[in-house]
């Protein structure tokens, strides 16, 4: 711990826990584990240990939406032993605002009981940046009530501290790096060839590789990412030198970007290969293994599970410099870039890097 602050740094979660919680208590998490995917879900890599092995350190259990209502009696059926892990708050549509109340009459009354509350503050905003001031009020008032708040990475905590209104000193402060993802590394030659047979995609496996991956969102910079680069491959013929993959299931509300995309990438389709699909998890490790380099164009960002895939599976990043990207700066495999001018300047790099003869 810095001696000059309050916060604390820790390997894991329970760690954390066990500054305000005894031995055997419950922690109940939202939303829900998806233990089903435990190679790809953030949830199910943090709390793997307490899950996976036998242990009375804590029990973990999930609870819905719906079952807020029984947060009273979890207080009062455990007393002092349980504590409730609230991750994601934030709502995106009309439809998750109006049930905001109702998770929060729930949420207010167990917190009547004074029991512990954890929150992993994952974003400071909505991707979408709508009701942005709403957004910060609930926020601030979550922060208030909460006996630890939980980041990633050191680099945030100004922001957030700032953003929360929770004075850096505090000792509500709880750093706990972000799971990493099991990889398997796959072959490229054949990593490349399943995608082309699976998904009708067109990369040369000459070429080198750039992935952006995850949800089809527009807040992901991806259609400008495109229309940046469409120019650029077409002057410096880039078809075998340089080939981009965009892969992952277009978002709920994003119909119209995903369409715009595909209209982009049709004027010059042997540049890119669009996959707007649901990966399966068996399926990421090959997604990974074809590609050279993972790109992020966010515009703002908290956190990033991408980018630790992409670090587990030892790829090359390109990203932003920006939230949890900042911590990287000083990774050889991680090249960061300011405005759009560096990032043109980077790929620039990688072209000519890979336009002699073989490749890296």
């Amino acid at each position: 711990m810095n001696p000059s602050t309050t916060y604390a740094h820790y390997i894991n979660i329970t760690q954390c826990y066990e500054e305000i919680l005894d031995h055997e208590s419950v922690v109940l998490v939202f939303p829900p584990i998806r233990k089903k995917f435990s190679k790809t879900d953030y949830l199910y890599l943090l709390y793997e240990d307490l899950m996976e092995k036998d242990s009375s350190q804590y029990v973990i259990k999930s609870i819905n939406a719906i079952r807020h209502i029984l947060l009273p009696f979890y207080a009062i059926r455990y007393r002092k032993k349980i504590a409730l892990h609230y991750h994601w708050l934030e709502f995106q549509d009309l439809k998750s605002l109006l049930a905001f109340p109702y998770k929060l009459l729930w949420f207010s009354i167990f917190n009547l009981f004074k029991t512990p509350i954890i929150w992993t503050v994952h974003n400071l905003e909505p991707h979408d940046r709508k009701w942005l001031s709403f957004h910060q009020w609930l926020h601030r008032k979550m922060a208030q009530r909460t006996h630890r708040l939980h980041i990633h990475d050191e680099t945030l905590l100004s922001e957030t501290s700032h953003y929360l209104n929770i004075p850096m000193h505090s000792k509500k402060w709880c750093i706990v790096p972000h799971p990493n993802f099991p990889a398997e590394l796959k072959d490229r030659t054949l990593s490349i060839s399943k995608l082309n047979e699976r998904y009708s995609a067109n990369v040369p496996v000459n070429a080198t590789t750039i992935l952006l991956f995850g949800n089809i969102s527009a807040y992901k910079g991806i259609l400008e990412f495109i229309e940046g680069m469409i120019g650029y491959l077409k002057r410096k013929n880039c078809g075998d030198i340089i080939h981009i993959i965009i892969a992952g299931p277009v978002k709920k509300g994003q119909l119209g970007y995903h369409k715009r995309i595909k209209t982009t990438i049709s004027a010059s389709p042997e540049y890119f290969s669009y996959l707007p699909y649901f990966f399966p998890e068996d399926e990421y490790p090959y997604l990974l293994s074809a590609s050279d380099y993972c790109l992020f164009n966010y515009k703002s960002i908290h956190t990033s599970g991408g980018l630790m895939m992409a670090l587990s599976y030892h790829r090359k990043v390109i990203a932003p410099n920006i939230g949890i990207f900042s911590s990287q700066r000083d990774n050889s495999d991680v090249q960061l870039f300011n405005d759009e001018a560096e990032l043109h300047q980077i790929i620039n790099q990688i072209w000519n890097r890979h336009s002699k003869p073989g490749h890296e």
